[in-house]
């Protein structure tokens, strides 16, 4: 009933590379964070502000610098499921971009977000592994949703992950089109905004 095709099946190697690259996408953006950390303990944070650029802009430079990663992490996850395991995108291949996209942009923000609430490398790094393997878990890139209890079902669409996975999936084994991939864009973007807002407000500007 969730796919686009009659006679089409689920195909587990399409659902997980989406879920390790969204996975891998989300641990390069720990990594960012924690180099911002790194960046502030060793004193080149305040190089870096003491050049002419706005805050607005060296904060938007990680973000960007961050979801480029994220996209390639993605992309070559995806490239290498296509040339040996034989995985299709057989839905809108524009709207498997924009959700990669989307999904890069949130989790960018999102390693800005733990660069903004971290006190140190080491204790940033461990809260935030823990927290990312949660969302990981949550939002069905381990084992996909449609397994999960009911209830479990309902409250994981407040998980930025569900609605990446969701994503994925629609564009690639079930087949949808361009229109299954809008509301995940949207909401992923959603997510994107509010961690920026809120890595922007409690972002420590001073040593």
């Amino acid at each position: 009933a969730v796919m686009a095709r009659q006679n089409a099946t689920y195909n587990g190697f399409a659902h997980s590379f989406a879920g390790m690259g969204l996975q891998f996408m989300l641990f390069a953006a720990i990594n960012m964070g924690i180099e911002i950390l790194t960046e502030r303990q060793k004193g080149i944070w305040k190089r870096l502000r003491s050049a002419p650029l706005s805050k607005f802009t060296l904060l938007g430079s990680k973000i960007a610098s961050g979801s480029i990663i994220g996209s390639l992490v993605l992309l070559v996850s995806f490239a290498f499921s296509i040339i040996v395991w034989h995985v299709r995108i057989d839905g809108s291949k524009a709207g498997f971009v924009g959700v990669a996209v989307a999904s890069a942009l949130m989790a960018a923000s999102y390693g800005l977000l733990i660069a903004a609430l971290g006190k140190t490398p080491n204790a940033a790094r461990g809260a935030s592994v823990l927290a990312t393997l949660m969302m990981v878990m949550l939002g069905g890139a381990w084992v996909p949703t449609f397994v999960f209890p009911a209830w479990l079902q309902k409250v994981t669409v407040v998980v930025p992950t569900r609605w990446a996975v969701d994503g994925f999936d629609a564009m690639s084994w079930r087949g949808l089109g361009f229109g299954s991939a809008v509301m995940p864009m949207l909401v992923l973007l959603g997510f994107a905004l509010a961690f920026s807002v809120l890595a922007v407000w409690r972002f420590r500007w001073e040593e």
